[in-house]
């Protein structure tokens, strides 16, 4: 399913990504949060050693996502949130103080570059960063619109 483990390679230029999770999968994981098929479903995408933090992740995402939703269809132009439509991807950081952080990108669209270039009004993203030893959220953000 991801394609670190399935041998395809990303897209999506993200530096030293550990895995990514395609949109596709996406839909069946928000579906997933909170039931009895999370952690199983978290652990086939990312495997047993991510799997925690990937769902930390899209958990603290979506509860950005929906605080947003309303205000995002205001905006000029308006902007539909809907994390289902996200690939995820996910890096490490290591601090001088010893903290290690995995972040984790969420974005909407197949081309980003598009956004990145100003071709794109609907592309999204969120980024959410999590402490390995703290196993907390350390912070959210976005949309970067």
């Amino acid at each position: 399913m991801n394609s670190a483990n399935n041998g395809q390679q990303t897209k999506i230029p993200f530096n030293r990504s550990l895995f990514k999770v395609d949109r596709q999968y996406v839909p069946a994981l928000l579906k997933a949060l909170h039931t009895e098929q999370e952690d199983a479903l978290a652990e086939q995408l990312v495997g047993a050693d991510d799997a925690l933090y990937l769902l930390l992740a899209v958990e603290a995402a979506q509860q950005r996502a929906n605080k947003l939703v309303e205000i995002a269809t205001r905006w000029s132009p308006p902007l539909h949130i809907d994390l289902s439509l996200c690939s995820i991807n996910c890096s490490e950081q290591h601090f001088s103080d010893g903290t290690k952080l995995l972040v984790f990108w969420f974005y909407s669209e197949d081309v980003p570059e598009d956004w990145m270039e100003g071709f794109s009004e609907q592309f999204f993203d969120f980024t959410v960063e999590i402490d390995l030893e703290q196993l907390s959220v350390h912070s959210v953000s976005g949309p970067s619109r």
